[in-house]
């Protein structure tokens, strides 16, 4: 039985119960992975010929087989599919991004004595983590602020210490409890570490309530210094939850969703309010998002994320889902307390919407400024690579000419430094030497004219120095840098194929059109190109529009007037000064200095 007719007896024979299907490639590979109330029908449906989307067509293309698991429910099958996909990370489903540029805070509960730390690295040792934060700042604050609070433990010694051991510095200086000396036990510790965790969950009350027990406890038992010290920690906590908390009016708690989608990731903010006030954001980044509707996105982070964070009673998410219903089920079962999943309504929410996304439009920023960066390094570095440097070419110069059959020739000069425009190091240099058109020859010049200042001014030379054109404008470059002794490498780019030439009897080098080497070389010659065309435009407008009044030391305001006024140069050069001066905006002074010109 050939492929596609195994494949439709495949649906044929799905049952219309709830449950999982599981697609592959003709290697056996799996490729998607969903879920189904009706497995039969819902499979039947990416076999429709007409309204399927680009990625389903281009799924359904390469499906060779389908399996299938059958669920009691719909819940069940929500679960096992947000299992499945994270186990085997289909292709062509939306996957949550290990993005490991956003820090966490780390509570090591997997250790007899739990300390808090900043982290990247998220790991499966019974370690809760809490995050991600944007701001590495305020996540290193967050971590000192909780260790100062509850002086927990911060080195990794083992407990107890050895014989004549003694604690280290942090309890020398008050920033530790000294848990390592035996003046408190495990468990009591263990009871400090679990207020901490509230603390980061947002749940004050409860810990103030905690300690406050713990110090009547320890005053009860006369032991007035350790109630002291959980007294200092009652009043730290208060005054951080004063006049560090922003207090919104929304009611109790609930979290609010917002998400956007840029090129092939969809990004997740969701904004966290407990009891009224804002404790923080989460962010999630989605790969393989580019084709995925934004609410199976919002739906798989809220499975994602309500599997290892308690949900509030009332979640906001931009958007209608299509499986609220379930999400609401799920979340409540979870729960054990009625969850509810709802669009904005008020105006308060419609506001807390836009500032997330505000929020996203920042990350979105910061992400495509770290891919040009990371894509920038790359591109030098690859430069270095092919053209044989012993250093990475930092800072780089082009040059190239403008000129009209040789008439108002100019050469520019654009600065790169890291691969991005330095735009204070561009120059422009009317060309001297050449009344015909001659771009070899105006190189060779505007090059000279170049590595002369630098000599002379002791500044440094480029690492990297390109000219716009092919070999014989390149040799003679090379000519003009050679009369210095100048050491630094000067290749050209020319235009029709993009090869570089490097030296005489070289042959050109290609690069391919992808490269990020070719795209930095690119950028810089057609920099150098538009600033010399510019330059060149500006002179020539100046030549075909001016007048002799140019040369008369008069600003442009008071051509304009006089021209508005007389007509013509013939009328202004007849006009006496006290006709001058009848002028509006023409003073006595520039009457006279206009007269004198002309006379």
């Amino acid at each position: 039985m050939t492929d596609p007719d195994r494949l439709k007896k495949t649906i044929a024979g799905l049952p219309p119960e709830p449950g999982v299907y599981i697609m592959k490639d003709d290697a056996g590979s799996i490729i998607y992975i969903g879920k189904a109330s009706s497995l039969k029908k819902r499979v039947s449906s990416y076999f429709q010929k007409r309204g399927l989307d680009i990625k389903t067509r281009v799924l359904v293309k390469i499906i060779r087989d389908i399996e299938f698991i059958v669920t009691d429910s719909e819940v069940e099958a929500l679960i096992l599919e947000s299992s499945l996909i994270r186990k085997h990370r289909p292709k062509f489903n939306i996957q949550k991004k290990d993005d490991k540029r956003y820090p966490y805070i780390a509570v090591t509960l997997g250790e007899k004595y739990p300390r808090v730390l900043f982290t990247r690295a998220i790991r499966k040792n019974g370690t809760r983590y809490f995050g991600p934060y944007t701001d590495a700042n305020a996540a290193r604050g967050t971590v000192a602020l909780i260790n100062s609070i509850f002086k927990l433990k911060l080195c990794t010694r083992d407990i107890p210490l050895r014989k004549n051991e003694r604690p280290c510095m942090n309890y020398q200086i008050n920033k530790c409890s000294g848990v390592c000396r035996g003046g408190m036990t495990a468990a009591e510790y263990r009871g400090i570490v679990d207020n901490a965790v509230k603390f980061l969950e947002g749940n004050v009350a409860p810990v103030l309530k905690n300690l406050r027990e713990m110090m009547k406890e320890y005053s009860s038992r006369q032991m007035y210094e350790k109630a002291s010290e959980i007294r200092d920690m009652i009043f730290d906590i208060q005054k951080i939850s004063e006049t560090q908390k922003v207090h919104v009016p929304i009611g109790a708690d609930q979290d609010y969703i917002g998400m956007a989608k840029q090129g092939n990731e969809g990004i997740v903010i969701l904004f966290e309010f407990r009891n009224g006030v804002l404790l923080g954001r989460k962010i999630s980044i989605f790969d393989n998002a580019e084709y995925a509707d934004p609410e199976e996105i919002i739906s798989s982070f809220i499975i994602g994320y309500y599997r290892e964070s308690e949900a509030p009673q009332r979640i906001i998410a931009e958007r209608p889902l299509s499986d609220r219903a379930l999400l609401q089920k799920l979340l409540t079962e979870q729960s054990k307390r009625k969850v509810a999943i709802v669009v904005p309504e008020t105006p308060e929410d419609h506001g807390i919407i836009r500032l997330i996304h505000k929020n996203i439009d920042i990350i979105i920023t910061e992400r495509m400024a770290e891919r040009e960066s990371r894509n920038t390094l790359a591109g030098l570095e690859e430069l270095q690579v092919a053209l044989e440097l012993e250093t990475l070419p930092r800072a780089m110069e082009c040059f190239d000419i403008s000129n009209l059959q040789g008439t108002d020739a100019v050469a520019s000069m654009v600065s790169f430094r890291d691969g991005r425009p330095d735009k204070s190091g561009y120059r422009r240099y009317k060309i001297r030497g050449y009344d015909a058109p001659d771009d070899p020859g105006m190189i060779h010049e505007v090059v000279a004219r170049r590595i002369q200042y630098l000599v002379n001014e002791e500044l440094t030379l480029p690492d990297l120095m390109i000219i716009d054109g092919g070999p014989t404008q390149l040799s003679r470059a090379l000519e003009a840098a050679a009369n210095f002794s100048a050491g630094t490498r000067i290749i050209s780019l020319a235009k029709r194929f993009e090869e570089i030439y490097t030296g005489p009897g070289r042959g050109p080098l290609r690069l391919p059109l992808s490269s990020p080497a070719l795209k930095i070389l690119q950028n810089i010659r057609d920099e150098a190109h538009r600033f010399a065309i510019t330059y060149h435009r500006k002179l020539r407008d100046r030549k075909t529009t001016g007048s002799v009044l140019d040369d008369a030391g008069i600003s442009s305001k008071a051509k304009k007037l006089l021209l508005e006024h007389f007509k013509s140069i013939d009328d202004i050069r007849k006009a006496t000064v006290e006709e001058l001066k009848e002028v509006d905006g023409i003073g006595g002074k520039t009457a006279e200095k206009i007269h004198r010109f002309f006379h």
